[in-house]
C-alpha cells in the first residue's frame, strides 16, 4: 500500500513538471493572416521578442504570414489543418471580424468559436485621408464633409476595418467606392501615396510606424478620428493618450459638424462593430485537437 502511495505522488509531482516541458527544444509558429509589415504582423513581432519567456519550455518562435481572402485565408488553413497539424506547434495571431461569422460568409470556411482561444489583444482604430481630398486641402476633421468622392481603401467587404469604413461614410452622408482586397498596411499607404485611395484606417501599430512617416510627416495626408467603445450607460468611450495628440473620437467630430451626436440603426452598428473590433481586434487562436499541454501553457 505504501508503495502504491509513493507511486501516485511521484505521478502527481512529475505530471506538472511533464506539461511544463512540452515546448522545450521545440519551435512554436506565430501565423499571421496579414501580410508582412502590417497591423498585426508589427504585433505579433513584439511579442515574438518577449513571448518565449514567459512560457515554460522556452520554445525558439517564427513568424510565418499568410495572407489572402481578407485575412480568411490562415483562419481556414489553421483550423481546417490545410499545411497546419493541431500539434501545439502553432498559434494563430489572427485579426478577427465579427461580420464574417454573423453573416455566414461563404470565405470563411472555420468559424471563431471552433478555434481554441489562448488569449486576446484589444486595438484603436484611426481613420486618415489624404488631405487633397478637398479643394483647399483638409486642415481639420471636419473639411472630410467637402468632399466630392472617395475612394477607400480595404481587404475585404466582410472584413470589421471595410465593414466600419463603409457605415461611417453613409452616416457623414458622402459619396464613395471602396477599393478593397489589399493584402495588407504597407500596400494600402502605397496605394494613398500614390493617389489610388484617398481615405482608410488602421490600428496603433501601422498608424505609428508607417502612418506617422510615410503619410502624416510627408504632408500627403491627416488624421480624422478614431472609433470609440461603448462604456458606461451605453455612452461612447475614447483614448485619452489619442485625445492628448488632438485625435478625437468620430461622434464628436460628427457632433461638431451636426450640432448633435450621431443616432440610427447605422450609428448604432457602427458603434457595435467598433466596441467588438476594438476589445478585441487580435485573437490568439489555435485549432481544436491541440495537446492540453501546449494550450495550458500557452494560456499561463
Amino acid at each position: 500500500m505504501h508503495r502504491i502511495i509513493i507511486l501516485v505522488l511521484a505521478c502527481l509531482l512529475c505530471t506538472p513538471s511533464a506539461f511544463a516541458q512540452f515546448y522545450k527544444g521545440k519551435t512554436l509558429t506565430f501565423l499571421i493572416n496579414y501580410g508582412a509589415g502590417g497591423n498585426a504582423d508589427t504585433e505579433a513581432r513584439v511579442y515574438q521578442r518577449h513571448f518565449a519567456a514567459h512560457i515554460d519550455g522556452h520554445p525558439a518562435i517564427v513568424i510565418q504570414n499568410l495572407p489572402g481572402a481578407g485575412g480568411f485565408a490562415a483562419m481556414n488553413s489553421l483550423g481546417l489543418g490545410i499545411g497546419y497539424k493541431a500539434d501545439g506547434l502553432t498559434v494563430g495571431y489572427f485579426t478577427t471580424s465579427a461580420i464574417a461569422p454573423i453573416i455566414d460568409d461563404p470565405a470563411l470556411k472555420i468559424k471563431i468559436y471552433d478555434f481554441l482561444m489562448v488569449g486576446a489583444a484589444r486595438g484603436w482604430n484611426i481613420v486618415y485621408a489624404r488631405k487633397d481630398l478637398v479643394d483647399g486641402g483638409i486642415t481639420k476633421p471636419e473639411d472630410i464633409t467637402r468632399a466630392h468622392h472617395i475612394y477607400a481603401g480595404g481587404y475585404s467587404r466582410s472584413s470589421s476595418h471595410d465593414t466600419r469604413m463603409r457605415l461611417l461614410l453613409e452616416i457623414l452622408g458622402l459619396s464613395y467606392d471602396t477599393v478593397t482586397g489589399f493584402p495588407g498596411t504597407i500596400q494600402i499607404n502605397k496605394a494613398m501615396i500614390q493617389n489610388e485611395v484617398n481615405f482608410t484606417g488602421t490600428s496603433l501599430p501601422g498608424y505609428q510606424t508607417q502612418v506617422i512617416p510615410q503619410i502624416i510627416n510627408t504632408n500627403i495626408g491627416i488624421p480624422l478620428f478614431y472609433y470609440p467603445i461603448i462604456g458606461a450607460d451605453n455612452k461612447t468611450e475614447g483614448n485619452p493618450l489619442l485625445e492628448q495628440q488632438g485625435i478625437h473620437k468620430i461622434d464628436d467630430i460628427y457632433t461638431s459638424i451636426h450640432g448633435a451626436p450621431p443616432s440610427g440603426d447605422k450609428w448604432n452598428a457602427l458603434l457595435l462593430m467598433s466596441d467588438l473590433g476594438t476589445r478585441m481586434q487580435r485573437g490568439l487562436l489555435m485549432p481544436k485537437n491541440t495537446p492540453d499541454e501546449a494550450l495550458t501553457a500557452l494560456r499561463k
